[in-house]
């Protein structure tokens, strides 16, 4: 129980280090908006947001998957300078292993689309018991096969809570492995203590709020604007 709580310490110290989240600075309508002008964040054909109706898992995976599938901002692109001294010539033969590497999980990617579609070509609905015209089914495939958010047992018609989302949330970001290792390291089965010390040693703090409650809409664009916020250990 000692090392546990020196863990906790610990963790939460190195948490507090880092810079204050920019979302408490942001007001949540002007969150919203930005979603919106993404096109992460979509309405009903009358334009109603419906942002007190609880979210399913599916509705939250696709906005997960629109805000990982933005494009990166230029001050994230590695740039080979054109300078010749000894040290522009690693970092151009790092851009182009990146480049190259890059290539590499494209083609994988693609084999595996490939290799998905072919499974379901001749079966009715897919994976998770919808249509493969269904407006999910896109972003559920790439969650799957290129981001690891879900597996074939996902049921997106599932109404989530906000402990799942979190959790969600973190993986997208990169730390899934470290969750599902605090758990086990916690004897935490739930997982909303592994989460909190997961959430305060990336700086997510705040995103606990959701956990243990009905997930809302607007909840869940706030947290899919969470990750579009800051970026974090995706890869």
């Amino acid at each position: 129980m000692a090392l546990l709580v020196a863990l906790v310490v610990i963790v939460g110290c190195a948490g507090s280090a880092r810079a204050q989240p920019t979302e408490s600075a942001v007001p949540a309508d002007a969150r919203i908006q930005q979603l919106l002008d993404l096109h992460i964040l979509l309405g009903a054909p009358d334009g109603d947001l419906q942002l007190d109706r609880q979210v399913t898992s599916g509705e939250f995976v696709v906005l997960l998957e629109r805000v990982l599938q933005q494009p990166e901002s230029a001050s994230q692109r590695l740039e080979a300078p054109s300078g010749g001294n000894e040290a522009n010539g690693w970092i151009r033969a790092y851009a182009w292993t990146r480049r190259a590497w890059d290539r590499v999980l494209t083609v994988r990617k693609e084999i595996r689309h490939v290799w998905f579609g072919l499974r379901y070509r001749r079966v009715e609905g897919s994976g998770w018991g919808i249509e493969r015209s269904h407006w999910m089914f896109t972003s559920l495939r790439n969650a799957y096969l290129d981001d690891g958010l879900i597996d074939l047992s996902f049921q997106p018609m599932k109404r989530m809570s906000g402990s799942e989302g979190i959790n969600m949330l973190l993986t997208a970001a990169g730390f899934g492995g470290e969750v599902a290792a605090m758990k086990t390291q916690m004897n935490d089965p739930v997982g909303d203590e592994a989460l909190r010390v997961v959430c305060r040693q990336h700086g997510f703090d705040n995103v606990m709020q959701y956990a243990g409650k009905p997930l809302t809409r607007r909840d869940a664009a706030l947290l899919a604007w969470r990750l579009l916020a800051e970026p974090t250990g995706s890869s």
